[in-house]
């Protein structure tokens, strides 16, 4: 039960950086936040350090994101 209530917190906070990321960088298209969330890697970086990064502000996370995206040639507006 401990684990199910786990996954649940996780995947709520991927889908509040779905959110985030879309507003910030994809005009609001969710679809393309998640999608370049998966290429790029970020998504299994940020499910598999959830312990760690679920605490950090929003202003950090994208900022660190912004940064994957640059590296990894994400197109972001």
């Amino acid at each position: 039960m401990a684990n199910q209530a786990l996954n649940n917190d996780i995947m709520e906070y991927m889908v509040w950086i779905i959110e985030i990321v879309s507003v910030e960088f994809f005009d609001g298209d969710k679809t393309l936040a998640y999608e370049a969330l998966q290429q790029s890697g970020v998504w299994h970086m940020y499910v598999s350090h959830y312990d760690v990064t679920h605490s950090l502000g929003s202003e950090y996370i994208l900022q660190e994101i912004k940064e994957v995206f640059i590296e990894k040639g994400v197109a972001i507006s």
